[in-house]
């Protein structure tokens, strides 16, 4: 099933013996991504260290801790964003995490070194980076930083609605979470959010069983546990990593090849999805259900998700 995605940002708090670093995309610390990794197969590269820039080229897997479900991300090879990635749209993309507000009662990390010479970079495009395979692929994607394509069974779905502002009390998103099923294990589903303002049409079309593939990007949903302690004017958090999706989801061909076997568990899910698909096309439907869940009205303004 199709699992691929890649990360880049700064390096930060690299553990080898553990197998776990951070790459951080936004001046919160709060948000840095944590990385998973084989240090005998997959190391980092010695020639990268602490606040260098770094690509993770990765997969992502599912787990629960507690009561939450997480994602979690395992890197197959780190590099050092070379001259094809370090195009206008990584550029754009990245800076424009950097320089989010976020979290105010954080630790910020400033701007170090290779962020500063990444914004001053030049942005003229060249014939070698034009030509190359790798910035065809990297410019067909929503964000040149942050993407994640996985392909899978639903295996549940959640969906929340009439939300509101836990301090301001205000209206916000829907919000829907659908765990993406690629294994045996059911606790290894990753959970796909998405944000709207209207998403029961959306969740009404995805049913137990059905084959999707979706597009998004590796996030941290951070809330604070209490204030800020007086000295330190720093809060304690809770953080759950989670997928977002930037789009509607797909439903999966048989000949498409994202999905090449249906396993055992899968068939068993599959006969509960039966025959309920939508007589529209599929690129149609997709549009249709676009417009329902995020496109505002008149005059409305749809919220930023990640509460």
């Amino acid at each position: 099933m199709l699992n691929s995605g890649y990360i880049a940002g700064v390096l930060r708090n690299n553990d080898p013996v553990k197998g776990i670093c951070y790459i951080q995309q936004t001046r919160s610390e709060n948000h840095m991504l944590p990385i998973h990794y084989d240090p005998k197969k997959s190391p980092i590269p010695r020639e990268i260290k602490e606040w260098d820039l770094i690509m993770a080229f990765v997969h992502a897997d599912g787990a629960v801790e507690g009561e939450n479900r997480i994602a979690k991300l395992k890197s197959i090879r780190f590099e050092a964003p070379n001259f094809m990635h370090l195009g206008d749209r990584f550029r754009d993309d990245f800076m424009k995490k950097w320089s989010s507000a976020v979290h105010a009662a954080a630790v910020d990390s400033g701007t170090p070194k290779s962020v500063t010479e990444l914004q001053a970079m030049p942005g003229n495009e060249n014939d070698a980076r034009l030509d190359s395979f790798d910035w065809k692929v990297m410019d067909l994607n929503k964000n040149a930083s942050n993407q994640i394509r996985i392909a899978g069974f639903i295996q549940a779905k959640s969906l929340q609605r009439n939300r509101r502002h836990p301090v301001e009390g205000t209206p916000i998103n829907d919000r829907l979470v659908v765990l993406i099923r690629q294994s045996k294990d059911s606790d290894q589903s990753i959970p796909v959010r998405w944000y709207g303002r209207n998403l029961q049409p959306l969740a009404e079309k995805l049913v137990r069983g059905m084959p999707i593939v979706v597009s998004g990007e590796f996030r941290i949903d951070v809330k604070a546990l209490s204030l800020p302690d007086p000295d330190t004017q720093i809060a304690p958090v809770s953080k759950i990593p989670f997928i977002q999706a930037k789009d509607m989801p797909a439903p999966v061909s048989q000949d498409s090849g994202l999905i090449k076997i249906i396993p055992g568990w899968a068939a068993e899910l599959f006969k509960s999805h039966g025959n309920g698909q939508t007589e529209k096309p599929a690129d149609e439907d997709r549009a249709a259900l676009f417009e329902t869940a995020f496109v505002p009205q008149d005059g409305a303004v749809v919220q930023q998700p990640g509460t």
